[in-house]
């Protein structure tokens, strides 16, 4: 299993070069757009990442991704649980 990149570590270490630059290239034609992007990878890294859930926000999840028998004994499927535990707190 391969471990992913820490995303947000290589945007603040593209954002501190690009200030230790100088902090003043635009690519030509693209200066609204450049700053835009700029404005909004600056803002997202200022937003603290998700905090990792609790068992009881895991178990509330997991029984929304499945089924109950007439025992009610719950089962579900285990790839739209991961899914759906990605979509809502990340893939850190």
């Amino acid at each position: 299993m391969t471990t992913a990149p820490d995303f947000r570590a290589e945007l603040e270490r593209l954002l501190d070069l690009y200030d230790a630059l100088g902090g003043n290239w635009t690519p030509h034609g693209y200066t609204d757009t450049w700053n835009d992007a700029l404005a909004s990878t600056r803002a997202a890294l200022a937003t603290p990442p998700p905090e990792p859930p609790t068992d009881d926000e895991l178990n509330a999840l997991w029984n929304c991704c499945g089924d109950h028998d007439e025992e009610g004994d719950h089962y579900g499927n285990i790839c739209q649980f991961a899914r759906a535990a990605i979509k809502r707190w990340g893939a850190k």
